[in-house]
């Protein structure tokens, strides 16, 4: 069974929040993503999900590189994950961006085989580890009473961790971090997430001791991702344990970071580090290593959320809550099925390949191409 082709559809989908959803890296109020179809010559598919905030978005990476790769695994056994990413990189590997476009194939693929196999995708990743994985909700930039009214509906929804964006207002951070603390007291998770903001690490370091007398789990990606003397600086004297994600793509800055000493936790994308087999792959490095592990969201729609979601299920650890519930960032989705959390919780997706499937009413409603 080969690859006959990839169909790509673009698409943008608008944020959930009546205005832009801001971060230090800046504002957003719509989603940029693609859906993958990979067919097979014998009439099967699976599709996937190209995911990006990044510079091109979804549909960008599309028009820069997806038919460059299409064309260059066609004809490739369907079955056979390690010469898909070796033809892809081999095609395309000039761009780490491109990596969000190579995991949206990937994806694809995996789902067809989950699919003409009968088999959920967590069991192709090597089996299931877990029947559910704790939820951390991002909290997007704003006033303190907005990000309180946040996570005010998402509390009374059941989730318990939260996870503050900072960077742009040392002081209106701080403050935001006490009065979350101050209404939750304990019942509640708080993580902290900086987006590279920083530049100077004794001033996160100052940041980092408030922050932990305020009870915060973890402080992610403070400084530059390639920073890599300051993070271990922080890593050696922070009391709130460093968290890298912009710092970690790919299995080889994974590996570059456990040789460096400068993370506690890595926060894994499927996305970026270019699919489902090589996040795994990090989150094996990870445990061999005594690394702390979790998962982030671009955020994905329904596709690409579930894809995350079956990544939760066979990681072989899971540290800190984990954000396996990107599409709720959206006001509308894709995919038919409603992802099923409860109490804080993520649970597992146990039809064939990813276990959804698509609204194609929804596509034509948001697709961008026509």
């Amino acid at each position: 069974m080969t690859i006959k082709e990839i169909e790509y559809i673009p698409l943008k989908v608008p944020r959930d929040y009546g205005k832009k959803w801001r971060t230090a890296l800046g504002a957003h109020s719509y989603g940029d993503a693609a859906l993958v179809i990979v067919h097979e010559e014998g009439g099967a598919f699976g599709v996937g999900e190209v995911s990006s905030i990044w510079d091109a978005g979804g549909s960008g990476l599309v028009r820069y590189a997806g038919q460059k790769l299409s064309n260059s695994v066609a004809g490739l056994d369907v079955f056979d994950i390690s010469a898909l990413h070796k033809t892809m990189d081999a095609a395309v590997g000039w761009s780490r961006e491109a990596y969000c476009l190579k995991a949206g194939i990937e994806m694809a693929v995996y789902d067809m085989i989950g699919k003409l196999k009968d088999m959920p995708v967590y069991q192709l990743l090597g089996g299931k580890n877990r029947e559910k994985v704790p939820i951390s909700r991002s909290v997007g930039m704003g006033t303190v009473e907005e990000r309180l009214e946040q996570i005010s509906n998402f509390y009374g929804k059941g989730y318990r961790a939260f996870k503050l964006k900072i960077g742009t207002d040392y002081n209106e951070d701080l403050k935001a971090v006490a009065e979350v603390r101050k209404a939750y007291g304990d019942t509640i998770l708080i993580r902290v997430d900086a987006n590279m903001a920083f530049s100077e690490p004794k001033f996160v370091l100052n940041l980092s001791e408030k922050l932990y007398d305020l009870g915060v789990i973890s402080l992610e990606q403070p400084l530059g991702p390639r920073n890599f003397e300051g993070l271990k600086f922080l890593r050696e004297h922070s009391r709130v344990p460093i968290m890298i994600d912009e710092s970690v793509w790919d299995p080889a800055d994974a590996l570059e970071a456990i040789r460096g000493g400068f993370a506690d936790i890595m926060n894994v994308y499927v996305s970026e580090s270019g699919g489902l087999r090589k996040a795994r792959l990090i989150a094996d490095l990870c445990d061999i290593a005594g690394i702390g592990f979790c998962i982030g969201s671009m955020p994905e729609l329904g596709v690409g959320t579930a894809a995350v979601r079956h990544l939760g299920m066979a990681a072989p650890v899971i540290s800190q809550p984990c954000d396996l519930i990107g599409n709720t960032y959206f006001a509308d989705d894709i995919i038919n099925e409603k992802l099923p959390v409860k109490d804080g919780f993520a649970y597992s997706l146990d039809g064939p390949g990813l276990g959804v499937t698509i609204n194609w009413d929804k596509v034509d409603k948001y697709r961008t191409d026509r």
